[in-house]
């Protein structure tokens, strides 16, 4: 996007504030609406054998996740529910798919990670969920632009936005089906993908001022324990209210 090569693009929670960070030009176009299974897809898991059995329990334990990422706010905010810092556990910071293979043969007690990789462990290894994100997660994924692209094709950016969320309301109402249209391109079997399809959230949802501002907290908290090298505000990525009237369909305004 920052060399022009793409116009719109979606990415997860953390990815954006980093981006800014870093000085990259994007804009936020659309976020992803949060629902009854919002969270369900990222948890704090441990091996089915493992002495761990609540999420106190943790204090001292090495917990593996990748740094920067929604499992690391998630973490945070999950130590904080049950009287823990962030210091009263190991960190170790490895990338999912490496991790997942530790995890599967014992050599890691705690592992924040969320699907396909839990559907994965949960389904064929029998893991342990402590805590999902529910209620606890960071505000959801987004869809992003450039400024010039949407300032000047706000009619094509609200017509992409509208087909997005077409799609994620057909989605919804047809997980199943959703996961035989996926598993073969993921490789993935379909029993996991099904798990995934059926806590995976497809709708959009408009830009709004309580949406940022909760990305915002995401963004101070990553900030404060120096994983983010400056202080950004996310206001700097935003268009005008009145940009955001011209590109937003009514379906991501409304609840329907």
């Amino acid at each position: 996007m920052n060399v022009g090569k793409i116009d719109i693009g979606s990415v997860g929670e953390t990815p954006p504030i980093f981006a800014q960070a870093a000085g990259a030009r994007i804009i936020y176009l659309a976020g992803r609406r949060l629902g009854p299974n919002s969270g369900k897809g990222s948890a704090i898991a441990v091996p089915k054998n493992s002495p761990v059995k609540k999420l106190a329990d943790i204090k001292g334990q090495k917990v593996v996740f990748q740094k920067g990422s929604a499992s690391h706010y998630f973490i945070i905010q999950a130590l904080k529910e049950v009287g823990l810092k962030y210091s009263d556990i190991k960190v170790l910071s490895m990338p999912n798919v490496e991790a997942r293979g530790a995890f599967i043969q014992g050599t890691i007690p705690v592992w924040v990670t969320g699907d396909p990789h839990l559907a994965l462990v949960e389904k064929l290894h029998d893991a342990r969920v402590l805590r999902d994100a529910t209620n606890i997660g960071t505000p959801g994924g987004y869809y992003v632009g450039t400024r010039e692209f949407a300032k000047e094709n706000p009619e094509l950016v609200r017509i992409i936005l509208e087909e997005i969320d077409k799609n994620g309301q057909w989605a919804e109402a047809n997980r199943k089906e959703v996961a035989k249209l996926i598993a073969p391109v993921l490789k993935i079997d379909l029993p996991i993908q099904e798990i995934i399809s059926s806590r995976a959230t497809y709708r959009l949802r408009g830009i709004t001022p309580e949406l940022m501002q909760a990305q915002q907290s995401v963004a101070d908290l990553f900030y404060n324990e120096k994983i983010l090298p400056k202080k950004i505000d996310v206001k700097e990525a935003l268009l005008t209210p009145q940009e955001y009237a011209a590109i937003t369909p009514e379906t991501l305004i409304s609840e329907k």
